[in-house]
C-alpha cells in the first residue's frame, strides 16, 4: 500500500492546473475558435494519413482537363499502386494508341499531381465482358 494515491489530493492537483480563460496563451485561444470547414477537413486527412487517396481524387476531378476531352471520354483510372498509375482504355485501338503516347501522359499527369510522384503510366485494353450463361448448352436447343 505504498503507492496508491490520494483521489482528494489528484483531483486537487488537476483542478489547480487548469488555467482560466484570461490567462490562456494565444496559439491555446486559437485552436479554439471556429474554422472553415474546408481548413478543418484538410487537417483532418493530414492527420489520419489520406494524403495519397486525396491526391488521386483531385487528379481523378481533373483528368478531362489534363488529357484532354476525347482521350479522357475513351480512358478511365484504374488503380494507383507503387507509383504505377494504370489507365484502362474503352477499345483495343485506344489502348494501342495510347501505349505510343504513354510519356506524354506521363509527363501531363506528373505536372497535374506532382504529390502523387508517379513514375510510371500503364495503360490496359478491354476487359473481356462476360455474358452468364453463354456456355450452357439448354435442353431443346441442340441441333
Amino acid at each position: 500500500m505504498a503507492d496508491q494515491k490520494d483521489p482528494g489530493k489528484s483531483l486537487l492537483n488537476r483542478l489547480s492546473r487548469k488555467t482560466n480563460f484570461r490567462t490562456r496563451s494565444n496559439t491555446a485561444a486559437k485552436s479554439r475558435d471556429p474554422q472553415l470547414i474546408g481548413d478543418a477537413l484538410d487537417e483532418f486527412v493530414d492527420n489520419v494519413g489520406w494524403q495519397q487517396p486525396k491526391a488521386l481524387a483531385n487528379l481523378h476531378s481533373k483528368f478531362e482537363s489534363v488529357v484532354g476531352a476525347e482521350t479522357a471520354a475513351h480512358l478511365v483510372i484504374e488503380r494507383f499502386e507503387n507509383g504505377e498509375l494504370i489507365l484502362r482504355a474503352d477499345s483495343t485501338s485506344w489502348a494501342t494508341q495510347l501505349k505510343y503516347l504513354t510519356p506524354v501522359l506521363l509527363e501531363k499527369l506528373q505536372t497535374a499531381a506532382p504529390e502523387l510522384s508517379i513514375q510510371s503510366v500503364k495503360v490496359l485494353p478491354p476487359t473481356a465482358r462476360k455474358t452468364p450463361g453463354g456456355w450452357r448448352i439448354r435442353e431443346g436447343k441442340r441441333r
